[in-house]
């Protein structure tokens, strides 16, 4: 059970404060958002210049596990697949086991942009 206080605080952080929140961490909460028309790129990291691992589909939930810098981390940490230095689950861009690209000690979570998520189903889909 959460703090009531901390649950309120961070739904007000995904609602429009990402923005200027540096770093947040969502402790053992379902806080769950939903993935606007048109957009839903994971990437290995929180930044447009790392690697792109997959799409959500519009109106698709995710669970929000962190906020940094107007980015949301959707996934836990797991295996990049390196091999040769290369992630094997990169799609497009850069697919470097770097920490530049998000990648350390051979893993990576999957992060998407906040503006591209939405606190509530029905702006999801439009």
């Amino acid at each position: 059970m959460g703090h009531p206080h901390l649950k309120s605080a961070m739904f007000a952080v995904t609602v429009g404060a990402a923005l200027t929140v540096s770093a947040m961490t969502f402790a053992q909460t379902d806080l769950r958002m939903w993935v606007k028309v048109g957009e839903g790129l994971r990437r290995t990291c929180p930044s447009l210049d790392c690697g792109i691992v997959g799409t959500f589909f519009p109106g698709e939930s995710v669970v929000i596990h962190e906020s940094l810098n107007g980015w949301m981390r959707v996934s836990d940490y797991y295996s990049a697949g390196c091999y040769e230095g290369r992630s094997s689950y990169v799609e497009s861009g850069p697919n470097g086991c770097t920490a530049e690209n998000g990648i350390q000690d051979g893993e990576f979570a999957e992060w998407m942009r906040a503006e591209t998520l939405s606190p509530q189903e029905a702006d999801a889909r439009g």
